[in-house]
């Protein structure tokens, strides 16, 4: 995989059916590391604090918070309070690629993959989830002072996690069995990886 496509792969792990990330955050959610093979079980259980058997809101949501206050720290290098929007482009590898350029054709191709493989675990992304970067950070951006604070970092990621956590809730009973948690696993194990096939495929023909 050349290093464009590695790059592009950063972004797209984590989260791709519920919503966009918090400042690249993929948010590191407990529910969704882990999530690989035989280690989902012990993800469930490691979230499932009360051992009821099932999640709930808060439980899905408190290590959510306490990894994007750490996450918030590290991407505000100057120490400011708040994350720029430079600072807020930025990875390891360097700045994102915009995956808004090639948005519609990635929303095409997973469509065909599903339509192919009749796969019907594959949800077909909008072709918002692949906004550009300076969207997304006026998105989180809500008191327009063109800086994220701890307060809209957080706030997003409770948003996010609520869409989630309804998204998995399928019974609505305000909780989520670990059956419920599986499947949608199965879901976003299968989404994503189409959608890591049409952005390899497509990165090779287009400059991002």
């Amino acid at each position: 995989m050349t290093k464009v496509n590695k790059n592009l792969m950063t972004i797209i792990v984590g989260g791709i059916v519920a919503s966009t990330a918090v400042l690249s955050i993929t948010q590191a959610n407990a529910f969704e590391r882990g999530d690989r093979g035989s280690r989902g079980g012990q993800a469930f259980a490691r979230m499932d604090v009360d051992l009821s058997g099932s999640l709930t809101l808060d439980e899905m949501l408190s290590p959510v918070l306490a990894k994007t206050e750490n996450k918030f720290a590290r991407k505000d290098s100057d120490e400011s309070g708040e994350i720029s929007f430079e600072e807020f482009s930025q990875t390891a590898n360097g700045a994102r690629p915009d995956l808004s350029l090639i948005a519609d054709e990635i929303v095409q191709c997973v469509a065909d993959i599903k339509a192919e493989s009749g796969d019907e675990s594959i949800v077909v992304p909008s072709a918002d989830q692949f906004s550009s970067l300076a969207d997304k950070f006026d998105a989180i951006d809500t008191t327009d002072n063109e800086a994220i604070d701890i307060d809209e970092a957080l706030a997003k990621a409770t948003s996010k996690v609520t869409a989630v956590f309804a998204a998995m809730d399928s019974d609505v009973d305000s909780l989520v069995s670990e059956e419920e948690y599986n499947a949608s696993k199965a879901i976003r194990k299968a989404t994503g990886r189409s959608i890591k096939i049409c952005i390899d495929e497509l990165s090779s023909d287009n400059i991002l």
